[in-house]
């Protein structure tokens, strides 16, 4: 390869992990910290009824759970405990094997693995840590002082927002976007903006509309879902969405 600067940006949310993480996340840490919280549960479920339709942006359904589930306010020692405990449970029951053993080929390939997702800073960090990813581009939330609040700083890193937030990345690293060649992995076409700006685009685990696109634009398509023996065999359909 030519390019100066090759990337593998990978998302996360049931691309490398088997289920999303925002709505677990939030269940997980409400369990620890406050039980009570899970009252909330049939509320989010009500917000999630209002985003599909179309009353809440996706932004401000994010904030809404958190503060329901989470409270106005969660001081930095205790996110930092919920994030560790919470990423430990997720390396250990929630990421593919061949997500692993793909990053890792991507970095013997020479290449530099960025994580780009929807997923907010204050656990992808620790998620990536553990997958031994440096380079984030995700969600930035608002602090007060040591105090996590639910309110989102800047805008969800979803759909076009996140191709404007890894070419923001790109710039913040000083990276000529000309030089670089960007390989792009996701599962949902809500990543079509990325699709369409990268060099390369894999689709992993696709949903059914990307797997259609994907075959129609001659795109590398891998399903980490599947077992050994079950490779090879049409793809399967997507199971019903989780919250990212």
């Amino acid at each position: 390869m030519s390019s100066s600067c090759p990337l593998s940006v990978f998302d996360l949310d049931r691309t490398l992990t088997i289920y999303g993480t925002w709505s677990p996340f939030l269940l997980f840490a409400a369990r620890r910290r406050a039980p009570w919280r899970l009252v909330f549960a049939p509320l989010v479920v009500g917000l999630m009824a209002a985003y599909k339709a179309r009353l809440l942006t996706r932004k401000q359904l994010k904030q809404a759970m958190q503060r329901l589930m989470l409270g106005s306010a969660v001081d930095l020692d205790l996110v930092t405990d919920l994030v560790d405990a919470y990423a430990e449970h997720s390396i250990a029951n929630n990421i593919h094997a061949d997500a692993i053993a793909s990053i890792a080929a991507e970095r013997a390939a020479g290449r530099r693995v960025v994580i780009a997702s929807a997923a907010h800073l204050f656990y992808l960090e620790a998620l990536a840590e553990r997958l031994g990813v440096a380079d984030i581009v995700g969600t930035a939330s608002t602090w007060r002082g040591r105090d996590l609040t639910p309110r989102i700083a800047g805008e969800n890193c979803y759909g076009a927002n996140k191709r404007r937030m890894l070419e923001h990345w790109l710039a913040g690293q000083e990276i000529d976007r000309a030089n670089a060649h960007i390989r792009f992995f996701s599962d949902d076409l809500s990543d079509l903006p990325t699709f369409e700006w990268a060099d390369e685009a894999v689709a992993v685990n696709p949903s059914k509309k990307l797997l259609n696109l994907a075959l129609r634009r001659g795109w590398t398509v891998y399903d980490w879902r599947q077992t050994k023996a079950a490779r090879g065999r049409s793809l399967p359909a997507k199971t019903a969405p989780q919250l990212n």
